[in-house]
């Protein structure tokens, strides 16, 4: 993301000793770990994401405030709310989930974490489109910032777990099986 300062860093020559190696664990299993990762780390990531569209929606708000003669404007701006709001609620809930982190960190935690994530993710980039169309071609010029929050926004959806895999987890847990199949029979 531009302006965020991510940085490619390289470790070369590295050496970890082996007592400082805190968790262990086959590559591509689920591990109980990521039950604590996923529900403390994720609200805190999509908070970046919520202020994206908080800031996003209060820019198109403004400018609607002076395009009142366009009859379409209560509908662009009504489809921005409901969507706003659906991100609201679901970081709230999100919030709530990890409670202050006491919590327990068991795998259906993870798991409605891991929706909340694609909701507001999805939600906060209906959010900024809608706040793009509504202000037409000025919402393009980096003056309004809009342009900057609609790219912005796009980076939600590389967080873990991408809403195909997470589809694919809640589905997997939704139908008794473990969050990820590790034989590839089923």
């Amino acid at each position: 993301m531009r302006n965020t300062g991510s940085n490619l860093i390289v470790f070369d020559k590295v050496f970890v000793p082996e007592e400082n190696i805190g968790v262990r664990r086959p590559r591509g299993a689920f591990h109980p770990m990521w039950n604590v990762v996923l529900t403390v780390a994720l609200p805190l990531i999509m908070s970046a994401y919520q202020g994206i569209a908080d800031a996003a929606a209060g820019i198109a708000r403004d400018r609607a405030k002076n395009a009142l003669g366009d009859p379409h404007l209560p509908y662009l701006l009504g489809e921005m709310e409901n969507a706003f709001t659906t991100s609201e609620v679901a970081y709230e809930s999100m919030v709530a989930i990890a409670n202050n982190l006491n919590f327990d960190p068991v795998v259906e935690n993870a798991d409605n974490i891991l929706k909340r994530k694609t909701i507001i993710s999805n939600a906060v980039k209906e959010v900024t489109a809608k706040a793009m169309e509504l202000s037409g071609g000025p919402g393009f010029t980096r003056a309004t910032r809009l342009e900057q929050f609609f790219r912005d926004a796009q980076a939600s959806q590389f967080h873990p777990l991408s809403e195909k895999k997470q589809v694919h987890f809640s589905g997997r847990l939704a139908m008794g099986l473990d969050p990820i199949d590790l034989t590839g029979k089923d």
